[in-house]
């Protein structure tokens, strides 16, 4: 009896984990195709003409310059580049632009292309302070990534020495070494 309870709490406990864990998936993959659609409606806004395709120009802008920062990071990292405080601030970096994107959102929201056009300014200004710290973290990235200039230096001329050597070898001096060594 004991056992059958046992076996009995074993299955519930399991099956509860099981569909904890089929839940959480279904939320992520329902989070990922509403942000995926997100981006595809902004982009066929942003193709249009007035205030609204200017607003999914800006979201578009912000997206790829905060996106564009984190593959640079993922990038240095990958090649043991010194990062210093990047994380820290493109974390940062990345709340702004969530902060942005959502005013510009709510921008979208509204109908009164005057009202757009009134907040644009402030937005528009926002987003360039935020695509070019962006930026400026990328340069500072591959500034920093590029360290080893000199050691490229010294290996290209190390390259160009031994090639050199190698054409200077010639090829008719070796055949009769390689055929007395082949006799013995």
């Amino acid at each position: 009896m004991q056992t059958l309870l046992a076996v009995l709490a074993t299955f519930a406990f399991c099956s509860c984990v099981v569909v904890l864990v089929v839940r959480r998936a279904l939320r992520l993959v329902r989070r990922r195709v509403v942000r995926l659609r997100d981006r595809v409606q902004v982009v066929a806004r942003a193709y249009g003409v007035g205030p609204q395709a200017e607003l999914a120009r800006l979201r578009r802008e912000l997206g790829r310059s905060v996106t564009g920062a984190h593959r640079a990071l993922a990038a240095a990292k990958a090649v043991s580049a010194p990062v210093g405080d990047v994380p820290g601030l493109l974390a940062r970096l990345d709340l702004a632009a969530r902060s942005v994107d959502g005013e510009l959102r709510m921008l979208e929201s509204h109908r009164d292309p005057g009202r757009i056009e009134a907040q644009l300014e402030q937005s528009r200004a926002r987003v360039g302070l935020i695509t070019s710290s962006a930026a400026q973290l990328v340069d500072g990235l591959l500034h920093a990534a590029g360290h080893d200039s000199a050691d490229l230096a010294l290996l290209q001329t190390a390259c160009a020495i031994e090639a050199d050597a190698l054409r200077s070898l010639d090829l008719r001096d070796q055949q009769p070494a390689l055929a007395a060594g082949e006799r013995q």
